[in-house]
């Protein structure tokens, strides 16, 4: 009996880390209902009188998703529209992938965005082109801190059940 209500227990705690850890993350919606969203188009918006691209934000920004930007912009510009880097970006090295349709090759370009930040230098930062992606990567660090992160909520679980089954053996 004993032996049974503890593994319940550990199950139930179990259960309820794992739920815990769960990422909830709410569906980006497109602008246009029913319309698939492509990158290889140009979008005139007549209340702005800007012809629009459209442009891929993958990785750690605010909001990651894809972006109807004018022409013209570059990648500061354009991550401030993702609501600017979360903590556990790694500025250093971003990557704009762009794919030139015409030619049917596909170019990756790495900005050191943190340069930009540290020198003011603009001629570092690119201007966002049709069609591109932009991903910014998590820090090496976030990998080191989300392991430690599961070993102590495996260490939580062998210290509860050990407590279990010090209280249950009484």
């Amino acid at each position: 009996m004993k032996r049974t209500l503890s593994y319940i227990l550990l199950l139930l705690v179990t259960l309820m880390t794992a739920a815990y850890g769960q990422d909830i993350q709410k569906p980006i919606k497109s602008s246009r209902a029913g319309e698939k969203r492509t990158a290889s188009r140009y979008i005139f918006t007549p209340g702005a009188d800007a012809l629009m691209i459209t442009v891929k934000v993958w990785g750690e920004v605010r909001q990651p998703g894809v972006y109807e930007v004018p022409i013209g912009v570059d990648l500061i510009e354009l991550l401030s529209s993702a609501g600017g880097p979360t903590n556990n970006a790694k500025l250093s090295k971003i990557k704009i992938i762009s794919s030139h349709l015409e030619e049917g090759d596909t170019q990756v370009l790495t900005v050191d965005v943190k340069e930009f930040i540290n020198t003011g230098n603009s001629d570092l930062i690119p201007i966002i082109q049709p069609d591109d992606t932009i991903v910014v990567p998590v820090k090496p660090t976030q990998y080191v801190l989300t392991s430690l992160s599961w070993t102590q909520q495996a260490i939580n679980l062998v210290s509860m059940y050990a407590l279990i089954q010090y209280y249950l053996s009484r």
